[in-house]
């Protein structure tokens, strides 16, 4: 399907480029045979009049051009996931979800033990996944690695949405 004369396919290729950096990992992530992504490198290349990627050792980097389009891509196939594929509403009560969560050693010792008593009140199947922020938490969620980044305003980086904790009740 072409939109615009773009094959909307290629998104998906790119994302898993910029996110693999790495031909064969991109390719096995969604599912195409490496002479198929070759292909879509390719593509990509033609439709952009950019090389998106320069090889070094036997990794693909990303070049300026790429990472330009490196969020408006993972903004729009998270987009087309939340309000097209997932259109069931999250249900707490009966969600088994398990949420990978970066988050900083302080918001653990402040945050963590208020905020799985109330999980545990209104979503007792979900679990959590905690990891400690690296120097680029930014990038951990925009690869997909974790869901939520919990840090201290000035560790959040102004390319993701972000929100305010809210105080509010606790369960009975």
């Amino acid at each position: 399907m072409r939109f615009k004369g773009l094959d909307l396919n290629l998104l998906v290729a790119l994302d898993a480029l910029i996110t693999h950096r790495n031909l064969t990992a991109a390719a096995h992530n969604i599912n195409l045979s490496q002479p198929a992504m070759s292909a879509a490198v390719a593509r990509l290349r033609d439709y952009f009049s950019d090389n998106l990627f320069v090889m070094r050792g036997r990794e693909f980097v990303p070049t300026a051009r790429a990472m330009e389009l490196a969020g408006p891509v993972r903004e729009a196939l998270s987009h087309i996931q939340l309000s097209i594929i997932s259109r069931d509403e999250f249900q707490p009560s009966k969600s088994k979800r398990r949420f990978r969560i970066c988050l900083s050693g302080f918001m653990t010792l402040v945050y963590v033990k208020k905020v799985m008593k109330r999980v545990a009140c209104e979503a007792p199947a979900v679990s959590f996944e905690l990891f400690f922020p690296d120097d680029e938490p930014g990038e951990l969620l925009r690869r997909g690695d974790v869901d939520f980044l919990i840090l201290p305003e000035p560790l959040l980086s102004d390319t993701h949405p972000k929100r305010a904790f809210l105080k509010r009740s606790s369960c009975a």
